[in-house]
């Protein structure tokens, strides 16, 4: 290779590409060119082993068990002589040239001596596909504690309200917590000085207290910046108190610290959505939700976050509907809960979104019951479909045969979890994933209790259930290579939800019925089956950084999409990806993998 080819080549290739450029200039002279016609033995490298690392510049080479069963092949940007692992465990292998290859070899003694000097090019070696991973996603903050809080300006709940305001002025803080004896009592803002006292001519010398919210809600410092903002999303609030784990107020944080934290965020899109006067405006506003999620996917938030506030733009969107479809209507016959099902109950949803929902009434509705709620289901649908959610090609839809009183609800999951079919489980998985939007929340809650209970203590069910999710394989061929969708005549890319994030999502969903985990969300639940040892913590915790990588990449992909006016698919090219990415997503891939073999051994499927 030529020097200034070499540099060229080396900064593209993982994990070289986190070096600065002296350093791979350096590797390039303390390297050694080596050629090998297809067929050739390159090595056997046994484990433990110091063999140094080759790079592999053109061509392919095979690696293969020590009985000479192939493992991989590996191509150009590709390495071997490290410790490689193939289903979780380091093993000896030997390389074999496949074709004219051409290498770069690096000495241990050199590879060491970058390791000393950079730990993180250490780590891409040392480190597990977990591992590496959990360190692809650190991008930034995301709990509370590690924000730099600032020390609260605190108030007495017995000064006067003028008082308080001008201490408010004096700091120029839009809000202050007040304390009695060192525990939080309530919180004053600006808004509640404005609405509260000059709105309604109250005396200002009157105490605070008299004005104040009492008892706010807190978050912990410990808590997720992103469910902070929720939280602020879901009440409309824009300040909530801090609280140390000690339990004494840390300080105070505003939807505006939080955004400029985050990126932008859709809290005021929500906020208009609750206000859309009709159904016109509900659907202009609910078509602005694939703009702002873009936005925030390029400033930086990852797929975990813009899945939440994505489904929580639904949820408002729906809510907003549903209220719409009352002043018309009027007051409902009985008790009612508007489900979501699939990625919206799970708060998961992206860019691109069908409709999953339906109705879980009190009782069978009969007459004009029956007819006042084919109406509601229509009008949201509808109105959905307006939005930009379109109607489920499944047809899992609140206006069409979803839309059952509890008893007949409980009926139906008791006959899939009861009486299961190959088919009738494929059908009924999604409904596993269940959360109530809006109406009465306690009978979902109750609904899921009894079908958990039930799903936990049947085994022949899960067993369905897991062979089910066995029909969605990682997109790995022979020797791990990728393998693309095809269409007949070429490639279309690999499909990141059927082969990558649905893998994980069906392994999630059994291991939840296993252990009767209410948690729907995917991460929550692998982190509930690792906690009460339905799985191994650490697998848990492999799931749920391969799924945070699958998923940002997808999202990446769907992002450019729309930016380019095209319409946002599943389908990524792995040329159009780096080759750390490509490393990364065949980890990913193999996590999955193995965890799927798991449930198979499991479950004998």
């Amino acid at each position: 290779m030529r020097p200034a080819a070499s540099r060229a080549f080396l900064a593209n290739v993982a994990p070289f590409s986190e070096l600065p450029g002296e350093e791979i200039e350096r590797l390039i002279g303390a390297g050694q060119t080596m050629n090998f016609h297809a067929g050739e033995a390159v090595g056997q490298f046994s484990q433990p082993g110091d063999h140094g690392l080759y790079v592999i510049v053109a061509g392919a080479a095979v690696l293969k068990a020590a009985d000479g069963r192939p493992l991989e092949q590996r191509g150009e940007g590709e390495l071997f002589g490290h410790a490689v692992r193939f289903d979780g465990a380091a093993c000896d292998y030997a390389v074999e040239a496949s074709e004219e290859l051409e290498l770069l070899y690096l000495p241990a003694a050199t590879v060491a001596d970058l390791g000393q000097r950079h730990p993180r090019f250490a780590r891409f070696f040392s480190d597990g596909p977990g591992a590496r991973l959990r360190e692809a996603g650190s991008y930034r903050p995301t709990r509370l504690g590690e924000l730099p809080l600032r020390a609260p300006i605190t108030g007495d709940p017995d000064r006067s309200i003028s008082e308080t305001a001008a201490l408010m002025s004096r700091h120029q803080v839009s809000c202050a917590p007040l304390l009695r004896d060192g525990t939080l009592v309530g919180i004053v803002t600006d808004r509640d000085l404005r609405n509260r006292v000059l709105g309604r001519s109250v005396d200002p010398e009157r105490p605070v207290s008299d004005v104040m919210t009492p008892d706010p809600i807190t978050v912990l410092t410990s808590h997720r910046i992103e469910d902070a903002l929720l939280e602020m999303m879901r009440l409309g609030i824009h300040h909530l108190p801090v609280m140390g784990e000690d339990g004494r107020l840390a300080s105070v944080i505003s939807s505006g610290d939080l955004l400029r934290q985050q990126s932008p965020h859709p809290l005021r899109l929500v906020r208009d959505i609750q206000r859309a006067e009709n159904t016109t405006m509900v659907a202009q506003l609910g078509r602005q939700g694939p703009g702002m999620l873009a936005v925030m996917a390029r400033l930086g938030s990852q797929v975990t976050e813009v899945g939440r506030v994505a489904s929580m733009i639904t949820d408002a969107c729906t809510r907003r509907l549903l209220a719409l479809a009352q002043e018309q209507l009027g007051e409902a016959p009985m008790a009612w809960t508007w489900m979501a099902f699939g990625s919206q109950a799970r708060l998961e949803q992206g860019l691109i979104s069908d409709q999953d929902n339906g109705l879980l009434l009190a009782e069978s509705p009969t007459g004009e019951a029956a007819e006042y709620f084919r109406k509601l289901a229509e009008f949201v649908c509808d109105g959905l479909n307006e939005c930009g959610y379109v109607y489920c090609p499944g047809g899992v839809m609140a206006k069409g045969e979803w839309r059952m009183g509890y008893a007949d609800w409980r009926k139906t999951f008791s006959r899939w979890i009861l009486e299961p079919k190959p088919k009738s489980v494929m059908h009924s998985s999604i409904f596993f994933d269940m959360r109530g939007v809006a109406g009465d929340l306690a009978m979902p809650r109750r609904l899921q209790s009894e079908v958990l209970q039930q799903a936990s203590q049947s085994k022949i069910f899960r067993r369905f259930l897991a062979a089910e999710s066995m029909g969605h394989r990682p997109p790995l061929g022979l020797f791990r290579q990728f393998v693309q969708e095809h269409d007949g005549e070429k490639s279309q890319g690999l499909n990141l939800k059927t082969r990558g994030v649905i893998p994980i999502v069906d392994l999630a969903r059994v291991r939840a019925l296993e252990g009767a985990i209410t948690a729907v969300h995917t991460e929550e639940r692998l982190r509930a089956a690792g906690e009460q040892g339905i799985m191994n913590e650490r697998d848990a915790d492999d799931l749920i950084h391969a799924l945070r990588f699958i998923g940002n990449v997808r999202l990446r992909h769907q992002v450019a999409l729309y930016d380019r006016g095209e319409k946002p698919n599943h389908l990524v090219d792995p040329d159009e990806l780096s080759g750390l990415h490509r490393r990364y997503l065949r980890s990913a891939f193999g996590i999955v993998r193995t965890a799927q073999e798991a449930l198979s051994n499991r479950y004998q499927v």
